[in-house]
């Protein structure tokens, strides 16, 4: 197979199966971390195929709101200890100019970006209120009753509530948000989430949720339980 093939066809893969758990509702830095996993023997298989998924990984950690201080770190150290004149010799020059190019840009973002410092794979804050957000807009809201709305939502997003506290409370308070927001009739059963809100402890999210968005979050809390 031609080099250059070999060396676009990796692109894509990597970034094919990126796309297929992303589709598959998970968040990006899941999404990242699953892929990552997958070419992890591929790094071995040489230069190339080290610098590709190493600079590929790094512009798709730099799409995420937020980067693990972490991975930024291990991501700075993966990019500089690709062995240019090693990948020189496996690459065209058209190819070594491009790594190049979105290495140095990766190395040069990845410092501009803001720091999480939680550990726990989950999706961020304000990504997470964005996707409840576009989910409830693509209900039939002239169709479904508000029973059948509430189910919907925390169906699809089972899996993201039961992960972390920080997910499970953004989650619940988008979608009071968006019941309130398009004048939905509010029936009983939303009692439950109701209560939730009301006891909810910021001090029990540790650092799933920064300063600020701690803050934000208590703010849109309260506008919500003010209207219920």
């Amino acid at each position: 197979m031609d080099l250059k093939w070999e060396y676009d066809e990796l692109f894509e893969s990597f970034v094919e199966d990126y796309n297929s758990y992303k589709n598959n509702n998970m968040s990006d830095r899941e999404s990242l971390a699953r892929t990552f996993g997958e070419y992890e023997t591929v790094l071995n298989e040489g230069e190339m195929e080290k610098a590709v998924i190493h600079v590929l990984y790094g512009e798709l950690l730099l799409r995420q709101s937020k980067v693990l201080v972490t991975a930024k770190r291990r991501t700075k150290e993966d990019l500089l200890s690709i062995n240019l004149n090693k990948l020189k010799m496996e690459v065209t020059d058209d190819q070594f100019k491009d790594i190049l190019v979105r290495r140095d840009e990766v190395l040069q973002e990845l410092d501009m970006k803001k720091l999480d410092y939680c550990p726990e794979v989950r999706w961020y804050y304000f990504e997470i209120t964005d996707k409840v957000k576009e989910y409830f807009l693509s209900q039939n809201l002239e169709a479904l009753s508000q029973v059948e709305i509430v189910n919907n939502i925390l169906e699809r997003f089972k899996r993201d509530c039961m992960n972390t506290l920080s997910e499970n409370i953004t989650i619940k308070t988008t979608l009071l948000e968006m019941l309130l927001l398009n004048d939905i009739p509010l029936s009983e059963n939303i009692r439950i989430l109701k209560s939730e809100l009301e006891n909810f402890d910021f001090n029990e999210v540790g650092e799933q949720l920064s300063e600020d968005e701690k803050l934000d979050l208590s703010i849109r809390i309260k506008e919500v339980l003010s209207k219920l």
